[in-house]
């Protein structure tokens, strides 16, 4: 296989990876197709719009270290997008470091963020690589906003929400049931990451005046980019989702957890967390509309005396998941970024420039508000 291909969308027979493709494809960028099956890579790159004028490659490879390492080595970059990311993610982690390459995935898993930055964070800062979690519309774009309301000096507390009207994949349902049932999950409150004692179930008034039911939807990538970081004291995210029953079969499911489920062995358990995911949400959803699928993140930042606003209206979360792993895997594969570690997306390539990305392909706006 040549080396002039410096991205590895790993994962690219699923719903995610074929987007990435598509938006590699607009900035330009040759990549790799990588998963388990040419045969369900090769049909998935067939849907992808614009596909006669793609360079690429398809490689079938193992999921594990050597074999993927292999895959890897000359590369620039991986962005998997092989969930869930508690379970399977270490794996192209420990291979990406090998290989020597940077490396990007859309987790949206809390515990997974804190693990990574804890297990890889040293490795990848001596070998001058970034490892990203949560390039993705959850919760990149949230952190973007949080991050335009921190430019106001004195902000010190965050409180963040997202509305979006989507389907979530059958992976991501798996994702979500590991971390609001199994892992224990955080928010930040007086430089503290402090336990939710449960689901955290509220109501949340949109900016249309509407108002919806929200959770704390496994506790959000952003308490943990935001522990450690000397402005921020409090920082805590609400989720809320068009479809409300969601929320009522979440909260059923917690309840069955609590009851019956958690006394049941992990090697029975995943399988029947499993399933019930793929009971609540399609494997692989129709491609999304900007008619419908439409998406609200804001932050409401206060200090003691100063407060503002940012929110951003969006179309499509995964398209603007796509959007963002391509565009951050076209700035590391031309070699334009200079700093290396674990890093949350808008610290490795800037919550204006990340922002920017999605404007210029319509795929959001932003209102940022001085409020005191």
């Amino acid at each position: 296989m040549s080396s002039n291909y410096p991205v590895v969308i790993y994962g690219a027979s699923g719903y995610t990876g074929r987007q990435v493709a598509e938006y590699l494809r607009d900035y330009r960028v040759p990549f790799v197709a990588a998963g388990r099956n040419r045969a369900r890579i090769e049909e998935a790159m067939r849907l992808v719009p614009g596909i006669e004028d793609c360079t690429y490659e398809i490689a079938e490879v193992d999921h594990d270290v050597e074999s993927l390492a292999k895959l890897f080595r000359g590369r620039r970059v991986v962005c998997n997008t092989v969930g869930p990311f508690a379970r399977r993610a270490n794996t192209v982690i420990e291979a990406a470091l090998k290989a020597g390459i940077h490396y990007l995935d859309t987790a949206g898993e809390q515990t997974h963020v804190a693990k990574v930055r804890e297990r890889w964070d040293a490795d990848f800062r001596k070998a001058g690589l970034l490892v990203v979690p949560s390039m993705a519309y959850m919760y990149a774009v949230s952190e973007i906003s949080a991050r335009f309301v921190m430019d106001t000096e004195g902000i010190d507390s965050l409180d963040m929400f997202m509305y979006g009207v989507a389907v979530p994949t059958q992976n991501s349902a798996e994702s979500i049931f590991d971390a609001q049932m199994r892992d224990k999950v955080r928010y930040l409150a007086d430089n503290e990451l402090v336990e939710y004692k449960d689901l955290d179930v509220q109501n949340v008034l949109l900016p249309s005046g509407a108002v919806v039911t929200g959770t704390h939807w496994g506790g959000t990538s952003n308490p943990i980019w935001f522990h450690g970081d000397p402005r921020v004291r409090n920082c805590k995210m609400t989720v809320a989702m068009s479809n409300q029953d969601l929320y009522k079969r979440v909260q059923e499911l917690e309840r069955g957890y609590k009851v019956q489920l958690q006394w049941i062995p992990e090697e029975q358990l995943v399988p029947l967390m499993d399933k019930l995911a793929a009971d609540m949400t399609p494997a692989m959803p129709p491609r999304e509309s900007r008619h419908v699928h439409r998406t609200i993140d804001w932050t409401h930042g206060r200090g003691n005396n100063v407060a503002a606003k940012c929110t951003i209206y969006g179309v499509g979360g995964y398209l603007q998941t796509a959007c963002l792993e391509a565009y951050a895997a076209t700035r590391l594969a031309r070699g334009q970024v200079d700093i290396a570690g674990f890093r949350s997306p808008c610290q490795a390539f800037g919550h204006r420039e990340l922002h920017a990305a999605l404007r210029a392909h319509g795929l959001s706006n932003m209102k940022v508000e001085r409020i005191v």
